[in-house]
C-alpha cells in the first residue's frame, strides 16, 4: 500500500539513522504515535534539518510505502525554541515528551493529547508560570485524557464519598482512598484532593491560579506517584 498524507504532527523523540538521515517518533493528531524516517536531514543546508528535531510542530507531509513513514515536507509552525534557553524547563519539557511518547498509541487519533501538548509547552516556553504548577497541570490533564485519572472525589475501592470520609492517597488502588480500605494510605490534605479534582476537568489557562498554590506540590507528589505506577503498567 503506498499512502501520501498531511497530518499535524509533533517530535517528540529522534534517533540518528545511517550517515545523514534520522528516524523521528511523531504525536500526530490524525495517527497518534508515528515513526518516520527523515531522509537526508542531517546533510547542510537539508530543508528538513528542522523538521527532525525533538518539540517541533507543524504539518508534515507523510509518504508510506514497503513498511514505512517517510517525512517528504514539513511546515514549521512552532519549535518552543525558548526552552533550548532555559535548562530547567527544557528538562521537564523532555520529561513531557517522555510521558507522550508512552501514552500515546499507533494508528488512534490523538486530537485531545495533542492539543494538550501544544498548549503545556506554549506555558512552559512562553510564559513564566510556575513550573510546578505547570507540571501538575499537564500531568493531570494527561490522565484524564489518557483514560487512567486518579480517582479524587470519592474512594476508589468503596464510592464513598469525600463529603463523608476523610480521603488519603494510594497510586495502587486507584487515588483516594477511604481509612477502612487502605490502612497504609498516604494522608492527603484536603487542598491537595481538590486540586486532583478539579484541574484535569479546567481548562489549561486555569493553570496559572495554581502558581504558588500552597498545596500544589502536595498534589505533584501524588500525581507523580500515580503515574509512575500506572505509565509502567501500560508500557
Amino acid at each position: 500500500m503506498v499512502l501520501n498524507e498531511s497530518v499535524s504532527a509533533l517530535v517528540i523523540r529522534r534517533a540518528d539513522w545511517r550517515d545523514y538521515d534520522r528516524i523521528v517518533t511523531l504525536l500526530t493528531r490524525e495517527r497518534g504515535r508515528v515513526e518516520a524516517a527523515v531522509r537526508g536531514c542531517r546533510r547542510p543546508k537539508s530543508e528538513l534539518m528542522n523538521a527532525a528535531e525533538p518539540f517541533v510542530c507543524g504539518q508534515y507531509q507523510l509518504y508510506f510505502n514497503h513498511g514505512r513513514f517517510t517525512v517528504t515536507q514539513c511546515r514549521v509552525t512552532d519549535g518552543f525554541y525558548p526552552l533550548r534557553e532555559d535548562m530547567e524547563r527544557l528538562t521537564l519539557g523532555a520529561a513531557w515528551l517522555r510521558l507522550l511518547e508512552e501514552v500515546s498509541v499507533p494508528e488512534e487519533p490523538a486530537g485531545e493529547l495533542f492539543e494538550l501538548a501544544l498548549s503545556a509547552l506554549t506555558y512552559l516556553a512562553y510564559s513564566d508560570t510556575d513550573q510546578s504548577a505547570l507540571d501538575l497541570m499537564f500531568k493531570l490533564k494527561l490522565c484524564l485524557v489518557s483514560g487512567f485519572a486518579p480517582s479524587a472525589d470519592a474512594c476508589a475501592v468503596c464510592g464513598r464519598s469525600a463529603r463523608e470520609t476523610a480521603l488519603g492517597f494510594d497510586a495502587r488502588r486507584g487515588g483516594c482512598v477511604c481509612r477502612a480500605c487502605a490502612l497504609q494510605a498516604t494522608p492527603l490534605g484536603e487542598g491537595a484532593r481538590r486540586i486532583l479534582f478539579k484541574a484535569p476537568r479546567a481548562p489549561f489557562k486555569s493553570v496559572q491560579l495554581l502558581s504558588g498554590h500552597p498545596d500544589v506540590n502536595e498534589a505533584l507528589l501524588r500525581t507523580n506517584e500515580f503515574l509512575d505506577y500506572n505509565v509502567a503498567r501500560i508500557g
